[in-house]
């Protein structure tokens, strides 16, 4: 029941600060994720090294908005951006992939009633939340070797990169599904 308030708490927070237009309301929110670190005990140096990784996407969203509407909209757009990446930091530090599996199994209990398996959706999330640190490592291992060849990584070559990429995902989704048939859970 804990991790279902947490979780679901989670998600109305991250939401809430969408819809938050004060500054010094933001400046509450900021002051309620740095305490929601302490109290999870949460390195605030990692949250910062993660900020520094999603800053271009926040940046790169900040000027569209710039462009699409006026600055200083654009600025709330990066800051509420910020917070919510700070949050969900906090949140994916707290729990596991089992755990939020389990905590969206529980979730989707009363569609029993219309013949959806909780079951399914949980190995389905489990395995997806999974995935992303394959990912990660599969395009850091083709990043390596597209240097080490001498090949640059634009847009020219995106075909090339893209190509080794999705011939990797779809070697690792096999491994997957053959585990899991083994495992005796049944065709996907």
């Amino acid at each position: 029941m804990k991790n279902i308030i947490l979780f679901l708490g989670f998600i109305l927070y991250a939401t809430f600060i969408f819809f938050i237009n004060s500054n010094t309301l933001l400046l509450v929110v900021l002051l309620l994720n740095v305490l929601a670190m302490l109290v999870f005990h949460v390195s605030i140096s990692g949250a910062i090294r993660n900020l520094f990784k999603i800053l271009p996407f926040v940046l790169f969203t900040v000027v569209i908005n710039c462009i699409l509407s006026d600055y200083q909209y654009a600025i709330l757009i990066g800051i509420k951006l910020i917070l919510v990446c700070n949050i969900t930091y906090t949140y994916s530090r707290t729990t596991t992939v089992r755990g939020v599996a389990d905590t969206i199994k529980r979730l989707c209990m009363p569609f029993k009633l219309v013949n959806v398996n909780p079951d399914e959706i949980e190995l389905l999330v489990c395995i997806s939340l999974s995935m992303i640190p394959i990912l990660k490592r599969e395009y850091t291992q083709l990043k390596d070797a597209c240097f080490v060849k001498g090949i640059d990584i634009n847009i020219e070559n995106m075909k090339i990169i893209l190509t080794k990429l999705m011939i990797s995902i779809m070697k690792r989704v096999n491994e997957i599904e053959e585990s899991v048939i083994e495992k005796g859970y049944g065709e996907i």
